[in-house]
């Protein structure tokens, strides 16, 4: 979703003619102002990245303030969209890129929050007093799941968007932690820590069906595009880390690399051929990708920082991730060779988190 701007345009019309019986003609005058109008609803006044995707969110800001922004898509400037008191993070995007989900400080504990694509019409969707910590969009972007604390363990419920009533997912008993949604919206991948029976396990939030896919230290699952796997993360006894494809049963796992990074996320290309991901094996962190079987990995990055968050953009052609300097984070892309890295952001401020 492209984040609209007021622009400046000359005067202008346009006129359309209706024949009549008569040989008369209607002229319909249109001005510009009312064409603006419409761009500025459709969200096409600004244009989206060179690449095709939606606009780069991310959030930024030092101790108990920072804030959301959108990357100008023509300028390449940040256009704040939110300034409570609190710190708004976590930016994320709908699939159908009308709304953004964001966590926020603002009233207290940590709630989830949506606002339309403008940052307007910002609203609390989590039930007071209730601490969320992690969340995720539904494929058809209604309802959104949330990891939540509670007594010192984490549980999932799944709330819908517009109504903002839940629905349980994991009882409150249970100590999980959020994993992903199946692109079909039946299922719910989601990690159980619970000592020799923790896991990578899925359920279908509107029945009663859940299936053990994996037995491990395992978190972070996270569902391909095409729904037939599933990556995460195992955690080994000596402290390393490996990323794992399975199939959407649990079989026929696969460690496709090793040494990764056990904080940053993963991602899935659009075409669910290759994940790209964080490993240190070099003694720095850096952008990696390679193929659902672990096969044609490659090193995207290469540098004496910090490289973080990296995510596949819409078509699958280029890498959103940020890259520490000068003590700070700055939102890079790249293609999705590591061809042509792009620096995004030159803001001052601490940036915490991206989307696109």
């Amino acid at each position: 979703m492209n984040i609209p701007k007021v622009i400046n345009s000359n005067s202008g019309s346009a006129s359309v003619s209706f024949g009549g019986d008569d040989g008369g003609t209607i002229r319909l005058m249109f001005l510009t102002g009312l064409l603006l109008l419409a761009l500025t609803i459709s969200g096409c006044a600004l244009s989206g990245s060179e690449t095709g995707s939606s606009s780069v969110l991310f959030s930024a800001g030092a101790g108990d303030d920072v804030d959301i922004y959108a990357i100008d898509g023509e300028t390449g400037d940040p256009v704040r969209l939110t300034s409570a008191d609190g710190n708004d993070v976590v930016p994320a995007w709908s699939p159908n890129n009308s709304k953004i989900a964001f966590l926020s400080e603002r009233n207290g504990d940590s709630a989830l929050w949506v606002m339309d694509a403008l940052g307007d019409s910002k609203s609390q969707i989590s039930g007071a007093g209730v601490e969320v910590v992690d969340f995720r969009w539904s494929p058809d972007s209604s309802q959104i799941a949330v990891e939540i604390v509670e007594g010192g363990n984490h549980s999932i419920r799944v709330i819908v968007v517009e109504s903002k009533g839940s629905i349980a997912l994991t009882a409150r008993g249970e100590d999980v932690r959020m994993g992903d949604w199946s692109p079909d919206g039946q299922w719910l991948a989601y990690s159980a820590i619970a000592g020799d029976e923790s896991g990578i396990r899925r359920r279908n939030p509107t029945g009663v069906d859940e299936i053990t896919l994996s037995n491990g230290d395992d978190l972070d699952a996270r569902w391909s595009k095409n729904g037939q796997w599933i990556a995460f993360k195992r955690k080994d006894d000596d402290g390393s880390t490996r990323l794992i494809v399975m199939d959407k049963d649990g079989d026929k796992e696969t460690v496709v690399a090793s040494g990764i990074s056990a904080t940053n996320k993963h991602d899935w290309a659009p075409d669910s051929k290759h994940v790209v991901y964080i490993s240190d094996t070099t003694g720095n962190a850096e952008v990696y990708t390679t193929g659902y079987d672990g096969k044609d990995t490659e090193q995207l990055t290469s540098n004496r920082v910090i490289d973080s968050n990296p995510l596949w953009n819409s078509k699958g052609s280029a890498i959103l991730f940020l890259s520490e300097g000068d003590g700070s984070y700055d939102v890079y892309s790249m293609q999705k060779d590591g061809a042509q890295q792009v620096r995004r952001t030159t803001i001052s401020d601490l940036i915490v988190d991206i989307d696109w």
